[in-house]
């Protein structure tokens, strides 16, 4: 039997208990400043300095006899001159074009001393095969390094000894082979040695990479860093051992230089950025070079403030958009992303469609914003809608509901979808500030593998385009970001809600790409975890200072000397080694990223690292 006494306790425990939960969820809605974008700085941003320009465009010399860092030979419109555009830019690297033999010709005959890296589109050679090669050898021989961004056909190979031999290729051994398996091996690419299987593969979306290349055997003189398998069963009835498996990243030594051979089109689009930087540092003993060191989680048209494609929603989830939006997507976004402490940027739409039912109410946006604070996350704006024919109008509306509900909140990020990209430019006004959002400090782009990566909108405004789709991982998206990764230290993934509330098939819908979201951005960027999550704010200042700044080294012995300038807070660099890491550093600090890669963050104008090594320590003067 319960005692009066015992009953009093129990009675007394529970009331403190409820007292105490009671108290605490109080004192959470009190201390929620949710009115506060924390991730935005006091500070007036920095603004696109004359040599931030190079960050969109590099600096074209205009005639052979002036000096460039980079040749690129090849027409502007096969499908790699844009991106290797902007890593010159990203570089800070002045450039010349040539377009035929002709041009090229002239151009590394005029060059003496200071040789320009020379990427070369490998189709020219095509014509007059056997005289250009020679013309390349020797510029690798006095010390030149030559990437052959896209081979030559097997057939010009085939026909000419001076182009093998520029190769390192000993022996042509088939047009076309299928490939088991493709391997990039680690040290290359940030990220780590990857298989990438054609054979039982359970997800057949995964494959979208090339598989049937030509097969070229190479030689003792070369170092591969991505190759092609076949199977063990033909491997043992050819009598091959590994080395004579075919070749497709490698790079050849002759003489004083390099050459670089990339059989097939893994130089296309966005992937060359690292690849580029990769090679670069394969033919010097170190390399330091800026990075933004900021990963972004971009949720594309969320929350629904009002009420989107109704019937389909209720037919499809069996709610209201409104709440599915926070019953459903929100806490599987903060799910998904709080294991890795990834901080998600919510662009708003007030309506996302012209024809939106009902109007928002206030409260239910700051419903959100205290969601948001609570999970470190930051509210931006989405900049058009659905369907709209006027942006200017459909932005303006939005401008002024969310001015109605006077909100101190600073919406210093906006998302464009591609269909109103090209009308944002009528938004800027003549000091290049947002129209109806002058607070706007950044632009997040929807994810497209051909769209740049970072730029400047106006010379207040810069561009962050998504560098990935949350839902999908491919093959070849996979070695896009491990160059991303490898050249930028940056990465902005889009989780698509506009897609979600308004599926167009079975695909679309939720249930189909949660699941698959959470184990993509849980498995894929885990190589990359020494590099920051932001938020689109944080980012931002980053980029302004990658796009500005400037970064020299020297190597002196065992220690690196290194030279910054116009960056408006912390550096942030990657150092890539040969055997060799940091003892100890000089105005900043250090942290590995993986084997002979380091992440440098500079807090001063001038610093140093010195290097020590297990093995005899190899550098230029």
């Amino acid at each position: 039997m319960l005692s009066k006494r015992n009953f009093a306790m129990m009675l007394t425990m529970i009331m403190v208990i409820l007292i105490l939960f009671l108290s605490s969820v109080v004192l959470k809605e009190y201390f929620n400043d949710y009115d506060v974008n924390h991730a935005v700085s006091d500070e007036a941003p920095a603004e696109q300095l004359e040599s931030g320009k190079a960050g969109d465009k590099g600096t074209q010399t205009g005639t052979a006899s002036e000096a460039s860092d980079i040749l690129f030979i090849g027409e502007k419109d096969n499908g790699y001159y844009d991106a290797m555009k902007e890593w010159i830019g990203y570089r800070k690297k002045s450039f010349s074009t040539a377009s035929s033999l002709a041009e090229m010709r002239s151009r590394l005959k005029s060059y003496k001393k200071d040789k320009p890296c020379v990427l070369i589109d490998g189709e020219l050679l095509v014509l007059n095969t056997e005289a250009s090669s020679e013309l390349l050898t020797e510029y690798v021989k006095e010390g030149g390094v030559v990437i052959f961004y896209r081979l030559p056909s097997y057939q010009a190979i085939e026909k000419s000894n001076a182009l093998q031999n520029l190769l390192g290729i000993q022996h042509l051994r088939a047009e076309s082979v299928k490939l088991q398996d493709i391997r990039l091996y680690s040290g290359f690419l940030l990220g780590g040695e990857t298989h990438y299987s054609f054979v039982d593969v359970k997800d057949p979306k995964l494959v979208d990479m090339e598989r049937n290349v030509p097969w070229y055997d190479i030689s003792s003189r070369t170092k591969s860093y991505m190759v092609g398998f076949i199977s063990e069963e033909e491997k043992v009835s050819m009598n091959l051992e590994n080395e004579d498996l075919p070749a497709v990243i490698w790079r050849s030594s002759l003489g004083k230089g390099y050459a670089f051979a990339v059989n097939g089109d893994y130089m296309k689009g966005e992937s060359s950025l690292g690849l580029l930087d990769a090679m670069i540092y394969e033919t010097e003993d170190y390399v330091v070079y800026p990075v933004v060191n900021a990963q972004n989680f971009t949720a594309a048209g969320f929350p629904d403030l009002t009420v989107e494609n109704e019937d389909k929603l209720a037919e499809v989830y069996g709610m209201t958009s409104q709440q599915f939006c926070r019953d459903i997507l929100w806490p599987s976004l903060v799910a998904a992303t709080e294991g890795e402490k990834w901080k998600v940027t919510s662009f708003v739409s007030v309506k996302q469609s012209d024809y939106s039912w009902n109007e928002p109410k206030e409260e239910d946006f700051i419903d959100y914003l205290k969601y948001f604070n609570e999970e470190s996350a930051e509210a931006g704006v989405s900049l058009g809608r659905i369907g709209s024919t006027d942006i200017s109008r459909s932005v303006m509306e939005e401008a002024d509901t969310l001015k109605s509900w006077d909100l101190d909140y600073v919406f210093a990020g906006g998302y464009v979808r591609n269909e109103n990209k090209d009308k944002l430019a009528s938004l800027i006004d003549k000091d290049g500030n947002m129209e109806h959002f002058g607070n706007i400090r950044t632009v997040v782009g929807e994810y497209d593998e051909d769209n740049s990566i970072l730029g400047w909108l106006s010379r207040r405004i810069t561009v962050q385009n998504a560098t990935a789709d949350a839902y999908r991982h491919s093959y070849k998206d996979s070695l896009r970001l491990k160059s991303i990764e490898t050249a930028l230290g940056y990465s902005n993934v889009q989780a698509d809600m506009y897609r979600i509330l308004w599926p167009e098939s079975e695909k679309d819908e939720w249930q189909s790409v949660a699941e698959k979201m959470a184990s993509n951005i849980q498995t894929y960027w885990k190589p990359f975890a020494a590099f920051d999550k932001t938020t689109i704010s944080e980012s931002d200042r980053r980029v302004r200072d990658f796009l500005n700044g400037s970064v020299k080294s020297k190597r002196t012995g065992n220690r690196i000397i290194i030279e910054t300038e116009n960056f408006s807070q912390d550096a942030y660099l990657l150092l890539r080694t040969h055997g060799e890491h940091p003892k100890e550093m000089t105005g900043g600090t250090w942290k590995e990223v993986e084997n002979d890669i380091y992440l440098l963050t500079l807090t001063e104008d001038n610093a140093s690292v010195e290097l020590e090594s297990d093995i005899d320590t190899y550098y230029k003067e």
